[in-house]
């Protein structure tokens, strides 16, 4: 739902509007969930996806929902709380958002009473979820994010150089485009199950620029991760407000997608949904030019080549853990 918003002083001369978009791939059930908040010191966007393969189990003390939907919306809850405890100019603390975390999980456990069902085994997690979250502040000279991540939900910068994955995903290293094409197991998500890493990192931004974050759900049933890009600009181009962009991203999403998908996010320093678009009319039709024009006939060797020529300026912000 996008929000339009009054000026904040310094965020890259304002914050443009936030836009959000979760649809459920079984209407009822689904397992993703995300947070947003706009403070006169800062912005918080993020999005959790419940793992529901091992988090399939069911807790009869919560209306019998599964242990993936969840944990995605105790984790929401509790970085939306943390995010709400920040001193306007302390520090971010990581061990502070972790123990939050974890006494939401528990408690959400201890309410659910005895599990049934789901994955035998060591595959079965206790609540399970990603998380992929950014905190945006003001600086001098810009604005400072801070990403916390967890899993292969990832946060991304959008500007007039193109889309940039900005968290790197727990699969053990793949890059995007071979992640498309493998089923890998997450190497890190949040559970009661074993220990858990939030990775945490800065960037600094000192020009326009969407900052949003995503689930697997609206990036991993595409051919190639340029798709993604030129999805939603080409959805930019067609709207003529936010929320038609909003929702013109959402229906390109579910044609597509096999999944879950929620995506959550702020525009900053444009100053107008026009000058949104305006500014980022060249890029899409780069994007036409010399990467999707023809790409349904290309065979998959030509995309991974195409791949190749993108692949650098895509992780030219990328933070490791």
């Amino acid at each position: 739902m996008a929000e339009e918003t009054a000026p904040k002083k310094n965020m890259i001369g304002m914050a443009d509007f936030l836009f959000s978009f979760c649809g459920e791939r079984e209407p009822g059930n689904g397992e993703d969930s995300y947070a947003f908040a706009l403070h006169e010191n800062g912005a918080l966007v993020g999005i959790f996806d419940g793992c529901g393969g091992s988090g399939a189990a069911r807790y009869p003390g919560v209306q019998n929902r599964t242990g993936a939907y969840l944990a995605s919306r105790a984790t929401s809850a509790a970085w939306l709380h943390w995010f709400e405890g920040l001193e306007p100019e302390g520090e971010i603390s990581v061990d502070d958002l972790k123990l939050q975390l974890l006494r939401n999980l528990r408690l959400c456990e201890k309410q659910g009473g005895e599990s049934s069902g789901g994955l035998p085994g060591s595959r079965a997690k206790r609540l399970p979820t990603t998380a992929a979250a950014a905190v945006c502040r003001p600086c001098r000279g810009g604005l400072e994010v801070q990403l916390q991540w967890a899993g292969d939900s990832r946060v991304y910068w959008l500007d007039e150089d193109g889309l940039a994955q900005l968290t790197e995903d727990d699969l053990g290293g793949v890059d995007a485009m071979q992640e498309l094409a493998e089923d890998r197991p997450l190497a890190n998500a949040i559970t009661l199950s074993r220990a858990f890493q939030i990775h945490s990192a800065r960037r600094k931004f000192t020009r326009p620029g969407l900052l949003f974050a995503a689930s697997d759900g609206c990036f991993g049933y595409l051919s190639t991760p340029m798709e993604f890009e030129y999805l939603l600009l080409q959805s930019l181009r067609e709207s003529a407000c936010a929320a038609e962009w909003e929702r013109r991203m959402m229906e390109a999403v579910a044609r597509v997608s096999g999944d879950d998908y929620t995506l959550c996010g702020i525009s900053l320093g444009y100053g107008s949904f026009e000058e949104l678009k305006s500014r980022l009319q060249r890029r899409t039709k780069l994007m036409e030019r010399v990467y999707i024009n023809g790409l349904d006939a290309c065979t998959a060797e030509e995309k991974q080549q195409l791949w190749e020529r993108y692949r650098e300026n895509y992780y030219r912000l990328l933070c490791r853990p």
